[in-house]
């Protein structure tokens, strides 16, 4: 998707500045600006019906009727089976039809190809499966209607692909497993997973279901063209591209990642979470230690769960593939919606920032930086509206902006150079506590919104060794792109500068 660079932001903050001191000169100042709205009519969503039946009876199903079961006994250089349905040519295993198949043991240089029929169901138990290749998926789903790989409860299990991948056949293998089928990983027990590629690419649809699952590959964690869909399982991945990626660019309607629960753990070289489409997160945990940015996609909604992102770029972006990257302009198509859950973003880039509007409904959204004028803690090209919730941003204040409509109040204020580790405290007229936190990075301003901020109230707010008493005339007080000493600020500029995406590089 699409960034401008520092340079480029550089010359857009000059510009509005240099547009705002003219306006400044023949206007007043005002610390309640009116509200500023935009329409923003998305082109294409993900149907809610799509995500809500993103796991099926199947993908959740983990109890197989031993007796109907074939074994496969990996020993070594070959294997061992009894069932007509599996050709063994040393170590290259094939299955070429429907049924369960319980898989042991230890292959030290081959690998599993799965090659049923269309409407074939492959059901895989790994029970104690260690499979490494040195030049190959360890795993290679080719056809079959749906493959399931079940984690046996108390095994342990790995998929290695140790070399660089060879060209076997019309495909472009690269990752540790490898599907042209929908795939769905679930059961209790554990899976290791390291690739000099991809972890896991899935050509259709991934689904994981359960499972410990570990991921360390050169390439990213996961991947996927029509969709990723993750409940209930434990999965740690260390990478060296996107953590979690989901790419249709023939179909908008594919393309999206939803978690509903689970743990997810990601340290990235490039993107944590991204999607060319929809991105939802229900619940679960997710822990991004690492990426260039930390969640990205067009329909970006947080519905619940805890949520941390540490980011040299945005930490939140939402952002279409058709972005122009015009100046001041919008979309027409991204949304990013906050309805839940608890978030906090430590960013040196924008930290929460759509190329069409913002919504926030409810839960926590805690922003830590950036500490560089060229970017802000909210970033947003078209409305940002807030009814409710509780918002703390501690950032540079060059490209610093509040909402542009609220139904609770919203402070923004310019605070000076204010060091990491200070209090910032908002504070009501009879002294209670509202709102406390210690700021994780050095900032400049301070954006702050909470359902406890009211209409026609006044409110102490100290920021490190900066105080100042706010009354509340309107919901909204600073609008963006501080001037002059702390406290001031420059009505106007919502949505200041229309950042983009960098554009992923074809899979």
């Amino acid at each position: 998707m699409k960034h401008f660079n520092t340079e480029q932001k550089l010359f857009a903050t000059i510009i509005i500045c240099t547009f705002a001191i003219l306006v400044f000169a023949a206007c007043s100042r005002s610390s309640s600006p009116s509200t500023v709205k935009e329409e923003n009519d998305p082109s294409v969503t993900i149907d809610k019906t799509t995500l809500t039946e993103a796991f099926s009876e199947k993908d959740v199903e983990v109890i197989y009727n031993d007796s109907e079961a074939e074994t496969l006994t990996l020993n070594g250089n070959s294997a061992v089976s009894s069932s007509s349905s599996v050709k063994i040519d040393g170590s290259i295993i094939t299955i070429r039809s429907k049924g369960t198949y319980v898989i042991s043991g230890t292959l030290d240089d081959g690998y599993i190809v799965v090659n049923a029929g269309d409407t074939d169901d492959v059901r895989l138990v790994f029970k104690d499966a260690s499979i490494t290749s040195s030049d190959y998926a360890a795993l290679y789903c080719l056809n079959a209607d749906n493959i399931y790989i079940t984690l046996e409860e108390g095994t342990q299990n790995r998929l290695i692909s140790s070399g660089e991948f060879d060209s076997k056949d019309n495909n472009n293998v690269d990752g540790a497993i490898f599907a042209k089928t929908d795939i769905t990983i679930n059961g209790s027990g554990s899976l290791e997973i390291r690739s000099t590629d991809h972890g896991i690419v899935g050509k259709d649809d991934v689904t994981i279901t359960g499972g410990s699952i570990t991921i360390t590959s050169s390439g990213d964690g996961i991947q996927a063209n029509d969709s990723v869909a993750i409940q209930n399982a434990v999965i740690g991945i260390t990478c060296g591209k996107d953590g979690i990626q989901s790419d249709n660019e023939d179909d908008i309607s594919k393309g999206y990642i939803y978690i509903s629960s689970g743990t997810i753990d990601i340290a990235a070289g490039d993107d944590g979470l991204t999607a060319s489409s929809s991105l939802q997160i229900d619940d679960g945990t997710v822990n991004i230690t690492k990426s260039y940015e930390g969640i990205e996609g067009q329909n970006i909604e947080i519905n619940g769960g805890k949520i941390s992102i540490v980011s040299s770029d945005d930490g939140i972006n939402a952002v279409s593939a058709s972005s122009s990257g015009e100046m001041m302009q919008t979309d027409g198509a991204s949304t990013l919606n906050i309805n839940g859950g608890e978030l906090y973003v430590r960013t040196e880039g924008d930290g929460v920032d759509s190329n069409g509007t913002f919504e926030m409904t409810g839960g926590t959204l805690i922003v830590m930086g950036p500490t560089s004028g060229a970017n802000g803690s909210l970033d947003v090209n078209g409305s940002a509206v807030i009814t409710g919730g509780t918002v703390i941003m501690a950032g540079a204040s060059g490209m610093a902006t509040n909402f542009t409509g609220a139904s609770q109040g919203a402070i923004l204020i310019s605070v000076g150079n204010q060091s990491q580790g200070s209090e910032i405290s908002v504070k009501d007229s009879s002294g209670n506590v509202i709102l406390e936190i210690t700021a994780e990075s050095s900032y400049q301003s301070v954006l702050i919104s909470s359902p406890d901020l009211i209409k026609d109230n006044s409110y102490v707010v100290t920021c490190g060794t900066y105080s100042e008493t706010i009354t509340l005339d309107d919901n909204l007080y600073g609008s963006g792109m501080s001037f002059g000493g702390p406290g001031g600020e420059m009505g106007g500029f919502p949505g200041d500068r229309p950042d983009g995406g960098r554009q992923k590089p074809s899979k």
